[in-house]
């Protein structure tokens, strides 16, 4: 029990000197700072490499289940599709192209010059007719010579009877039928003739000639043995452009896809699972797969990322987080926590259904860390969070999206509010954000039952993380010493049991507290101060009177001041002592240590004037220049002078409060002269310099006390025959 007390001495004694807890240590070299673990920055450093470490492992973890699926072997049972997926199916893909590249013909370029050329076909039929016309004249041969003669200068391409045909053509059937094979040779060459075609292309002159009309019938047989004889293939096989039309035929053939909707069954039981099967169940990720150094390395590079970012941020946005190790060290653990949270979703997702990807938590953390600490961190994790979700769900960052806008908009809700009532509206809302984001990102992927199911999950999603965050928000508060919004809220009820002791115990500090509570509430207000925090401190900020009430003037009531009997330095100590046992009071019972702050410091270092002038008229005592310093400093309130905006308007709040009540017939031009009195006086001594406040907020904060104090110590009328002296203070 007395080393107890001793703790909570030097504990007290610590805050009222510093305002502060802990001490800062100074550097003792490099590698203490950087690696010692008594050293605050190595402490940091180690909390962020733990925690990038932590996160990078989580989602790392790949669990798979062993489903007794092998190739070629019945299947022990029914598996179904866990989420919707479409995915080429490369193997089939190369199939089609493989096929459709089959598919393709050869190419062949027509030959214009197997017609037209120098010894093109029309050629070869002009040199038949004028040669025959040549031959015919010589009267040196029989026509059996001549006969004889052309076939073998035509190399035997003409039968013999075509040949004597010839030469009993007159010179004018001679030239008619020339000019006309020539014609249908043009017209039947005139396209492509494959090699392959050739005998069919020569089978059809018969009936092409017959019905040329051009041509007299007794010269037809000659005309079709000509044209037989001289029509050949005009295409010729092209290389290049055959294999131009399979790779075209290849790059146009359109990627196998496969869709697969969840809940779909992939495989039956009993049924023979073949390979097809095997590539969507791996698809699925519900096979083993190798392990992929690439995605790992990915995964610990970007946490590695994100988490060196949120560093920098607190470093240079939220330095009074930074520097305290118990609020980083809340930080890593809620995102180590709820990372494992997703993952295991995401494990259920990978198991059993792809809706458990669509009831992350991160809205519940976005609550938390937007109570705890302020929207803008709130924000900064939601985004962390979204990111990590996105990988874990196999980079669907579709998802990333819809969190984060959905944490965005909790966080800004959330912070109008401190009561649970207000974070169950703020979470319904979010809620319904959250199931629109859902029914944005499956809008052109999903079938109609799957979207109604995704957005149905989004309004599941923020009830449950509102509950999640309220119900966890006293274990926070517990395990880390922490005071929120709510925390402070339940102090600044009166029903607190410390509040009704003082009730009993000291009633007149009791009132003056409620009335400099629900002042400097509104100040603070007035001026964008945390009134919450200004509340509860006015209302614990004299709970050392408790202890000795009868020496403070507001509990005296009717009784003779106890101080006419004693010496002033006696008094001073008495009264200066309250701010200690009041400190010592609320660290007893608990109360947050922002609030323990604010109390140490309500009185900086103000002079207790009125025993200050009773000793001086006592005993004076005065150095060689003349001044009585040392007096003044002896009586002197020995605390820290206000650091917070906070602490300065409760100091204000509380000065002028006790001031007014001490004035014998209260006005408001009385009211108003008091409180400037009050101002002038801290100002002048200095007491507020340490404070982050301006002159503009101190003359708002001043009119406000001026606007309460003279509502609350209003003028009453006097009515005929009433003694207000008799009826003292009155109701």
């Amino acid at each position: 029990m007395i080393a107890k007390n001793k703790n909570l001495k030097v504990k007290t004694k610590e805050l009222i000197k510093s305002g502060e807890y802990e001490s800062i240590n100074s550097p003792k070299g490099f590698l203490w700072k950087y690696f010692s673990f008594r050293s605050k920055t190595a402490q940091r450093i180690y909390v962020f490499i733990l925690t990038a470490v932590a996160i990078a492992a989580i989602l790392s973890y790949n669990y798979t289940p062993d489903i007794g699926i092998e190739l070629d072997r019945p299947s022990p049972r029914t598996i179904k599709a866990n989420q919707n997926i479409q995915f080429e199916n490369t193997a089939r893909t190369e199939e089609d192209r493989n096929k459709n590249e089959a598919q393709v013909e050869d190419v062949y370029e027509y030959d214009t010059e197997v017609l037209n050329g120098r010894e093109g076909v029309l050629y070869q039929i002009k040199y038949f007719f004028l040669l025959g016309q040549i031959v015919k004249t010589k009267e040196d041969k029989t026509d059996a010579e001549k006969i004889t003669y052309l076939t073998n200068l035509f190399g035997n391409s003409y039968p013999e009877s075509a040949v004597s045909s010839l030469l009993g053509l007159t010179l004018e059937e001679n030239k008619i039928l020339m000019e006309q094979t020539s014609n249908v040779a043009k017209d039947i060459m005139g396209e492509k003739i494959k090699p392959t075609e050739v005998d069919f292309v020569k089978s059809t002159v018969s009936d092409i000639v017959i019905n040329n009309t051009n041509i007299p019938s007794p010269l037809k047989p000659l005309a079709i043995s000509v044209l037989q004889a001289n029509i050949k293939p005009t295409a010729t096989f092209s290389p290049e452009a055959t294999e131009k039309a399979r790779q075209e035929a290849r790059l146009k053939t359109p990627p196998h896809m496969v869709s697969i909707l969840e809940g779909q069954i992939i495989v039956s039981e009993g049924d023979i699972v073949e390979e097809d099967d095997i590539i969507i169940l791996q698809k699925l990720g519900l096979l083993e797969q190798e392990i992929n150094w690439t995605r790992y390395l990915y995964i610990s590079l970007v946490v590695l990322a994100i988490v060196t970012m949120l560093g920098l941020y607190l470093h240079k946005f939220e330095i009074a987080i930074y520097n305290n190790i118990r609020k980083l060290l809340m930080i890593s653990i809620f995102l180590v926590v709820f990372m494992g949270i997703i993952k295991g979703l995401n494990t259920l997702a990978s198991i059993h259904l792809n809706l458990w990807n669509y009831l992350f938590p991160i809205i519940a953390v976005s609550i938390i860390m937007t109570i705890v600490f302020n929207a803008n961190l709130g924000i900064i994790i939601t985004v962390s969070l979204a990111f990590f979700a996105g990988i874990v769900t196999n980079m669907d960052f579709s998802l990333t999206i819809a969190y984060m806008i959905g944490g965005i908009f909790s966080t800004y809700l959330i912070s109008n509010y401190s009561q649970r009532s207000g974070i169950m509206r703020s979470g319904f809302i979010s809620a319904l954000i959250l199931a629109f984001m859902f029914f944005i990102v499956n809008l052109f992927s999903a079938q109609p039952a799957t979207i109604a199911l995704y957005t149905a999950m989004g309004l599941l999603n923020g009830v449950i993380c509102a509950i999640l965050a309220i119900g966890l928000m006293p274990f926070i508060e517990s395990a880390f010493k922490i005071v929120t919004a709510m925390g402070l809220l339940e102090l600044s009820h009166t029903d607190q049991p410390i509040l009704k002791e003082m009730l009993i115990k000291a009633p007149g500090t009791y009132n003056h507290s409620l009335l400099v509570s629900h002042l400097s509430e509104n100040a603070a207000k007035a001026v964008g101060a945390d009134s919450l925090l200004v509340k509860v401190a006015a209302l614990y900020h004299d709970l050392g009177k408790m202890r000795r009430p009868e020496y403070f003037y507001e509990n005296q009531g009717a009784m003779d001041n106890v101080h006419d009997k004693l010496n002033p330095s006696m008094s001073k100590n008495i009264l200066a002592s309250h701010i200690r046992d009041g400190v010592e009071d609320a660290i007893k019972n608990k109360l947050p240590r922002r609030v323990i702050s604010v109390i140490a410091q309500h009185h900086g270092t103000s002079l207790m004037t009125y025993f200050y002038e009773k000793q001086k008229d006592l005993e004076t005592i005065r150095t060689s220049n003349g001044n009585s310093a040392l007096v003044e400093s002896h009586f002197r309130y020995q605390t820290k002078k206000p650091q917070t905006k906070e602490a300065a308007i409760l100091m204000l709040a509380d000065a002028s409060e006790a001031a007014v009540r001490s004035i014998e017939e209260i006005t408001p031009k009385k009211v108003e002269q008091m409180v400037d009195y009050i101002f002038d006086n801290k100002i002048k001594d200095g007491q507020l310099n340490e404070a982050e406040i301006t002159l503009r907020e101190i003359n708002i904060v001043k009119q406000s006390l001026k606007d309460g104090l003279i509502s609350i110590y209003h003028s009453r009328l006097t009515y005929p025959g009433q003694n207000l002296k008799a009826v003292g203070n009155g109701t």
